[in-house]
């Protein structure tokens, strides 16, 4: 017995619905970022001292503004060679860092992707003074520069130069990526949709048995 066509319905748009909500977030295709644009928002970020606090802001706009003139307004991905400093004082500057820009990132369709410590060399031996690699996924070159203006931003800068020794970052386009997030997820999507369909069918055939025993028992002389 089929489950209502209602129910059916209901499901396939709530899916369907939260699919779209997913793409809308993760983005990754907007219009590129334009000097002035660019030039608007880096006075801003000036203005409210949050790169100062790391003495790089000169370098922060010279960088940034090289970017601009290349940008296509799609996403990247930022690679982050790290040495730590020592001792609990870092470890937990840190840890508040993370506390600041994960949220900060995840509203701007961003994220980490990878965070791993390195382990040995293999070739070469300039990268020998890198405790860590992080890989961040960030919607657009914009949604970076607006991460920088958020208030969390602000208490979050100064652990993270309160936790580096130092610090090379900088931004990657894909040639090729086997992270194909918008597939994986409407692959699991189509999965949910089918075991819930399944799921649907059996309440109703449940509902249908019950009733069908109710009538038999009745009938019982």
């Amino acid at each position: 017995m089929r489950a209502g066509v209602a129910a059916r319905v209901a499901w396939m748009g709530v899916l369907g619905a939260a699919y779209i909500a997913f793409w809308i977030w993760y983005g990754g295709n907007a219009p590129p970022l334009s000097s002035t644009e660019a030039a608007s928002l880096l006075n801003r970020i000036e203005a409210s001292r949050l790169v100062r606090q790391s003495d790089r802001s000169l370098e922060f706009r010279r960088n940034v503004e090289a970017l601009v003139a290349d940008d296509d307004g799609r996403e990247f991905v930022m690679v982050n060679l790290e040495t730590m400093k020592r001792g609990a004082t870092a470890e937990a500057a840190d840890q508040a860092y993370a506390r600041a820009v994960v949220p900060a990132l995840l509203k701007r369709g961003s994220f980490p992707i990878y965070l791993g410590r390195r382990n040995g060399l293999l070739l070469g031996s300039r990268e020998a003074a890198v405790d860590r690699v992080g890989l961040v996924r960030y919607r657009s070159l914009r949604d970076l520069l607006l991460m920088n203006l958020d208030p969390r931003m602000a208490k979050g800068v100064p652990h993270k130069f309160a936790s580096l020794d130092h610090t090379e970052v900088f931004p990657t386009k894909p040639i090729i990526s086997a992270a194909q997030v918008r597939l994986t997820l409407g692959v699991l999507l189509v999965g949910v949709a089918l075991v819930g369909l399944r799921g649907l069918d059996w309440w109703a055939g449940r509902g249908q048995r019950q009733h069908q025993s109710k009538k038999e028992a009745k009938n019982v002389p």
